[in-house]
């Protein structure tokens, strides 16, 4: 039978989930398994108001704040909230990877997450720079990478809350 999410032809193999199960370790997180999914969701919101704050002011919202001043005081959150959402996600992945990983859009959110750090660490080794030049507007590459990286991160909040929930079958009149 076909599959008739339209990104089926990206999901992880079934194979794959089996062989990466372990109900050992499903049975060991168990008792704290709501704990990490409330780490996870608490760190994946400080990691995106950090980036949402930061990209916005990439897009030249609150110029009288300083982008370095900004930047040095919100950089060590997003970076430790970002280590954080990854070692609870990888948690909860292998908590039930075949449930997990079935879900029709835990590829996507995954390859939006890779893109959104590249972009990141991209844009830091090359242009970050002329972003803390004080002037009238942002230069055009700091606006388009605010742009990018609030979609891709905005994206990887939509592609977590369509996971948790199927659509819903029948409408209620």
């Amino acid at each position: 039978m076909l599959d008739p999410h339209p990104l089926a032809f990206m999901r992880l193999p079934f194979d794959l989930l089996v062989a990466l199960d372990s109900r050992g370790f499903h049975y060991a997180l168990q008792p704290v398994h709501h704990l990490v999914r409330l780490v996870h969701i608490l760190a994946m919101a400080v990691f995106f108001g950090g980036v949402a704050m930061l990209d916005l002011r990439l897009l030249g919202w609150a110029r009288p704040l300083s982008m370095r001043a900004l930047a040095q005081a919100l950089l060590p959150w997003i970076y430790w909230s970002f280590g954080i959402c990854f070692a609870t996600g990888l948690l909860l992945f292998f908590y039930d990877p075949v449930h997990v990983g079935s879900h029709g859009y835990f590829v996507p959110k995954l390859l939006l997450i890779l893109l959104g750090s590249i972009l990141a660490v991209a844009y830091r080794r090359t242009r970050f720079h002329l972003a803390f030049v004080e002037s009238t507007s942002m230069p055009a590459s700091a606006r388009v990478a605010g742009t990018i990286s609030l979609l891709l991160w905005t994206g990887v909040i939509v592609c977590s809350c369509l996971n948790t929930e199927a659509a819903p079958k029948v409408f209620l009149r």
